[in-house]
């Protein structure tokens, strides 16, 4: 064996040429965004209202769900947005909201600012978001709202989730930061819930910088999320309700609005996603085709009824039994060797965190929490331990070469999965534990 032809780990030639990183996002900025926002520094840098680039983005948001919903609120953040959204569902404390076990953990953290309590059910290991079956298991006496998150954006099964909170009288909001454009049976998602909201943080396929953005279609909500975040002018003229309107000098009590400029960044690339998310589906179409006869990956499961919208990552399962069961951590080592961008999705368990497994609510001492997640060997576990994180490939064609070396360092790994176990054997106990530089990105 030449050394060219051995795992780059262990001295050979890596598959991989292009220098690291392979994931450039977000994409710098064109002359004509540049040019607005120079000329928004000169107009009005604090919009108070939604006038501007604020009202236009809305307008746009709402354009791009096929009028799905029939208001939008922005906010300075998803995690703010998605705040407002509880707060306006009537998240109160001795209520319970039930979502996923394994996600981003502001998808349900703001619901502890409100009081409330978070139970955690499992997720159907195809879609990675909530299993409606564990949903319907996780439900109490005191629960009020569902929250689904189309995870990695492919949407969760939405027929099923709807049926079990009609059945119950259950809240629905949709968190679809990871699901920009993706589609459910033909549909938006977005447009299934209560409530909905999109992050715009800069990762997210649209983006402001930082952002977020709640839709609903229905009055009450919009006019309760508005009141939380906005105060003065956007809740004088928006708030429908005249009672609610009364609030409307101080809001709330809170100031959660977005600046212009991020407006104008998210607005800019709204109008771009359509080529982008074409582009980035060809990619990740062409790199899913090349792992088909990598052994040790379960391949990404896409539905047919689906539309993966932006994605979020390409996001396959590590099969160790396959690899002789080498741990992930040095699977990873040894295709970082070979030039890849890779690692562990962002996101353990919530149980595992403690905002979530402790039993008191650390904003409210003395507030007990019920701290329910999936026992062991649950779904959400099994991904957590063996999903593997690659770059969200966007510029086709110029990305396939790329892509075909990435192909090849996996099927490398495989031909040489000898020697890698013996690497591993031969590592101190402590080495086989994930490293930082293993952990989520």
């Amino acid at each position: 064996m030449s050394t060219d032809e051995r795992l780059a780990l262990l001295g050979g030639a890596p598959a991989i040429s292009r220098p690291l990183p392979h994931e450039v996002w977000p994409p710098p900025a064109d002359k004509a965004e540049l040019s607005e926002l120079a000329a928004q520094r000169n107009t009005d840098i604090s919009i108070k209202g939604n006038s501007g680039p604020i009202g236009r983005l809305e307008a746009d948001f709402l354009a791009f769900l096929n009028g799905g919903a029939r208001y939008a609120v922005t906010f300075n953040s998803g995690t703010s947005a998605l705040l407002a959204a509880y707060f306006a569902l009537g998240v109160r404390e001795g209520v319970d909201v039930v979502g996923p076990a394994l996600t981003y953990h502001a998808a349900l953290s703001p619901v502890f600012a409100l009081r409330g309590d978070v139970v955690l059910a499992d997720i159907d290991p195809d879609t990675r978001g909530l299993d409606p079956k564990a949903l319907q298991s996780a439900l109490t006496e005191h629960t009020k709202v569902v929250t689904v998150v189309h995870q990695w954006g492919h949407p969760c099964d939405m027929d099923a989730i709807l049926s079990i909170a009609e059945r119950h009288g259950l809240r629905v909001l949709e968190d679809c930061s990871h699901a920009h454009g993706s589609r459910y049976k033909g549909r938006p998602v977005g447009t299934f819930g209560d409530a909905a909201v999109f992050s715009l943080q800069a990762n997210k396929a649209v983006y402001a910088g930082e952002g977020g953005i709640l839709v609903t279609s229905d009055p009450g909500i919009q006019d309760r999320a508005t009141l939380l975040g906005h105060y003065r002018d956007r809740s004088r003229d928006s708030v429908l309700d005249e009672d609610l309107r009364a609030h409307w000098v101080t809001g709330f009590g809170l100031k959660l609005r977005m600046s212009p400029f991020n407006a104008i960044v998210a607005r800019h690339a709204l109008a771009a996603f359509p080529a982008r998310k074409e582009a980035r589906h060809r990619c990740l179409r062409h790199l899913g085709e090349q792992l088909a006869d990598v052994e040790y990956l379960q391949q990404v499961h896409v539905a047919d009824h689906v539309d993966m919208g932006a994605w979020y990552g390409y996001k396959p399962l590590y099969r160790p039994q396959a690899l002789g069961g080498v741990p992930r951590s040095v699977l990873i080592r040894a295709l970082r060797a070979e030039g890849m961008e890779v690692g562990a999705p962002s996101g353990p368990r919530l149980s595992t965190l403690p905002l979530y497994a402790r039993p008191e609510n650390p904003l409210f001492p003395g507030v007990p929490k019920k701290a329910t997640a999936p026992g062991a060997d649950s779904q959400a576990e099994h991904v957590e331990q063996h999903a593997l994180s690659l770059p969200t490939f966007t510029a086709w064609p110029d990305d396939r070469v790329l892509i075909d070396q990435y192909a090849e360092a996996f099927r490398k790994v495989g031909r040489h999965r000898e020697a890698l176990v013996r690497y591993a054997a031969d590592l101190p106990r402590a080495a086989d534990l994930p490293r930082a530089a293993d952990l989520p990105r």
